[in-house]
């Protein structure tokens, strides 16, 4: 074969691979945008169940997940609690809605944001008057001229200006439990990144960046105007007014009162049984509560008579906040537009070893839903946009995203196999072309 007919050979071999990947990017794109919607019956309530339920008995019979509950609203109404796996190890016990306390991680905040709004509304708080005001047991460190503008509102909606980023692991047995002022000076369980302290990095407002250490702040703000235990001024004024009346932030507490045994095994990924952790920020992920406490608070967001919020607050709360691109509002996630002026909302959690937690709500229809999980790696991430795509016809992008990150190595592999075989073909047209044009002798 001739230098420039091999070059051409070479061309085209190049240009067949590089068409190949672009078919399978396509196929994989056409897949998360056209394919994402789940198999269910939009406005069908056992349809969605149906999909749910089957699903997260799927995980746990494959061993995906170590334990979950399902929780399901409908017009305010809890319709159903379903649980799916083994709760206990040590009792073998299946999931009770009623008793079995689950850690729903960052889900607490949603819950947390609810207490510092009671004290708004009470007026011991203002949403945007500066929290250094309040503070006396620890001051933020960093420039003077940002740390005296951070306000509530900025740290309930994650644009304060800290660069934390934290996740908090929380301590074991036999380890000691960092006072609040401690862990925001140096928190030695962050699980994101090597610990370092809690400042003020850029200026309040201008921007948003998810941390948990703005809660750590709030529940230290909590502590000095009230002068309670965090743990106790939420018992008192949130979740027994809702009657979530199993439900603590406390896991002392809940030790304290004979409730061990009510506690989820704590599974990690592989469904490895690890002990009970203890937590300084209990007002970012510490919140344990049962199936039925989750569904109580859910139904609060649209209840007419809310013995803790007005109607007025819950909506402020749902409101898209300055410098938040449209996607939060006080404590709470906002995932898409309901069509009634309003968004479906509601907060997403995950913690070591193994917890996690998704709630959502629609306040223009009453209905919502919560998964709790332990243990498991990633069994429940596509069952909440599932939900959100049944009670509103939208699929996310968060969706999408993560049926593009679930079939990237299948991609992978087929670009693989695709990119060797063009090679292969190619190397074989050009051998018995060569033979075929080889002048006889």
């Amino acid at each position: 074969m001739s230098p420039s007919r091999r070059v051409r050979k070479i061309l085209v071999t190049i240009g067949l691979l590089l068409l190949w990947v672009v078919v399978v990017i396509c196929a994989l794109l056409v897949k998360a945008t056209w394919f994402a919607a789940p198999r269910v019956v939009r406005g069908d309530l056992s349809s969605i169940k149906t999909h749910l339920a089957r699903s997260l008995d799927d995980a746990a019979a494959n061993k995906r997940l170590g334990s979950a509950a399902l929780v399901l609203v409908k017009a305010g109404e809890i319709t159903s609690i379903d649980g799916f796996g083994i709760a206990s190890v040590e009792t073998q016990s299946r999931v009770k809605s009623d008793q079995t306390l689950y850690r729903i991680a960052s889900v607490s905040k949603a819950v947390t944001a609810w207490g510092v709004m009671k004290l708004v509304e009470e007026g011991k708080l203002s949403l945007d008057e500066p929290v250094m005001r309040h503070l006396k047991r620890w001051q933020f460190p960093g420039s003077e001229a940002y740390r005296d503008k951070v306000t509530v509102r900025q740290l309930l909606s994650h644009t304060s200006g800290l660069d934390d980023g934290l996740g908090y692991g929380g301590f074991g047995p036999g380890e000691t439990v960092q006072t609040l002022e401690e862990s925001l000076n140096l928190p030695k369980d962050s699980t994101v990144g090597p610990p370092r302290p809690v400042r003020v990095a850029t200026e309040p407002g201008t921007g948003m960046y998810y941390g948990s250490a703005g809660y750590t702040i709030l529940q230290l703000l909590i502590e000095e105007v009230t002068k309670q235990k965090f743990a106790d001024y939420m018992k008192h004024a949130v979740l027994q007014p809702l009657g979530m009346t199993k439900a603590s932030f406390d896991l002392d507490a809940i030790v304290a009162e004979g409730r061990a045994p009510d506690l989820a095994t704590s599974y990690d990924s592989e469904l490895n049984v690890h002990p009970q952790r203890r937590y300084t920020s209990q007002a970012g992920v510490a919140l344990f509560v049962t199936p039925e406490d989750l569904g109580r608070f859910i139904v609060a967001y649209t209840a007419v008579k809310n013995p803790v919020l007005s109607q007025e607050t819950i909506k402020e709360m749902l409101t898209p906040q300055p410098a938040t691109g449209g996607t939060w509002g006080l404590g709470q996630t906002l995932y898409v537009a309901n069509d009634a002026g309003g968004f479906v909302a509601g907060h997403d959690g995950g913690s070591p070893p193994g917890w996690g937690a998704m709630l959502r709500v629609n306040p223009a229809t009453g209905n919502g839903m919560a998964i709790m999980v332990s243990g498991g790696s990633g069994a429940i991430n596509q069952l909440s946009h599932d939900w959100t795509y049944w009670e509103t016809g939208k699929i996310t992008f968060d969706a999408r995203r993560q049926i593009v990150q679930s079939e990237i190595a299948s991609a992978a592999l087929v670009m693989i196999v695709g990119a060797l075989a063009i090679v292969l073909v190619s190397w074989e047209l050009s051998r018995v072309m060569s033979k075929v044009q080889r002048p006889l002798t």
